[in-house]
This record gives structure tokens, C-alpha cells and sequence, in this order.
């Protein structure tokens, strides 16, 4: 099957009774827009043996080293053992490693290493480049505006998750 040909049937999935043309419209190019950016992005991370969520775990060391694990499954919206196995892998990796609080026996505390933190820089790196090899070539009052229908759209789907609309529209 030609890669257009899966692209429609996709997108014929993506037809909604009772939604207008344009609305439609626009959620077509969201959803092919959302899943262009994630094989993208694991496409350059695979590159280099990484998972989006761990190099987002990375991310979070950088700026908050010695997490404890239930800290950084907080942040990073996860399962406490999505987080714990994903810390066992970039501690098999040599890019983090876990210690015991000295205060709390309880917890256990996420740092970087110094591998981690080189990987860390190159994730870093990839994520700039991408970034601006794609929403960088957009004008810059297209990005504005870009940011500006994002955020709003953002707001509108927290909203509709907060028991907004119901599924006829009726608030």
C-alpha cells in the first residue's frame, strides 16, 4: 500500500457526524500534524537508543537533580512504575543513578551522572534542531498566531475534560 493511500484511510477515520467542514477540517490537519511529530521525534531519538519519556526524565534531572521517583512521576505525568522502570533503564545506560534520601530511607533519589548529563545536552540539541528545522521555518507572526490557536485550543480541551460540553454541544 503507497504511504498516501494508509495517510487517507487514516484521515477517513477522523469523519464526524454533525461536525462542520472546517472543523473538520482542522482536526484532520491536527491529527496528521500530532502523528508527523511523534514519528519525527522518535525517529531521531531512536537514533540514538532513547525513548521520548526518558529523555524527558532527562530533561526534568537537569533542572531538579535528585528527584525522588514519585516527584518525577509528578512531572512527568506517569505511573510511579512507568517511572521506575524507565529510571532502570538509563541507570543500566550509566545516564542516571539512584540513591537512597539521607533522610528518608523511603524515598529514593534520581541523579545524573555525568554521561547523563552529556546526554542530556545532546537530547537538548536534537529537540532545538528539530524545533527549529520545523516551527522555526514559519514566519514569525505565523508562529504567533500558531501559539496563540494552540494555547486557546489547549484551554478548550482542558475545558471539555472538566466536564465541559457534552457530546451534543450543550454546555
Amino acid at each position: 500500500m503507497h504511504p498516501d493511500d494508509h495517510a487517507r484511510l487514516h484521515l477517513a477515520h477522523t469523519e464526524l457526524d454533525g461536525v462542520d467542514e472546517l472543523s473538520a477540517r482542522v482536526f484532520r490537519a491536527f491529527l496528521t500534524t500530532l502523528r508527523l511529530h511523534k514519528q519525527q521525534m522518535m525517529r531521531s531519538l531512536a537514533a540514538r537508543g532513547m525513548h521520548p519519556g526518558q529523555a524527558f526524565c532527562l530533561r526534568v534531572l537537569t533542572t531538579n537533580d535528585g528527584a525522588s521517583q514519585r516527584d518525577l512521576a509528578d512531572a512527568l505525568h506517569l505511573a510511579r512504575p512507568t517511572v521506575t522502570k524507565m529510571v532502570q533503564a538509563l541507570e543500566r545506560s550509566g545516564a542516571v543513578e539512584r540513591r537512597p534520601d539521607p533522610n528518608d530511607q523511603r524515598l529514593t533519589r534520581v541523579y545524573l551522572t555525568g554521561g547523563g548529563r552529556e546526554l542530556a545536552a545532546e537530547m537538548h540539541g536534537i529537540a532545538a534542531g528539530y524545533i527549529n528545522a520545523t516551527i522555526g521555518t514559519l514566519a514569525e507572526d505565523d508562529r504567533r498566531e500558531l501559539a496563540r490557536l494552540l494555547e486557546e485550543l489547549g484551554a478548550s480541551i482542558e475545558r471539555a475534560g472538566d466536564g465541559g460540553p457534552d457530546e451534543a454541544g450543550a454546555p
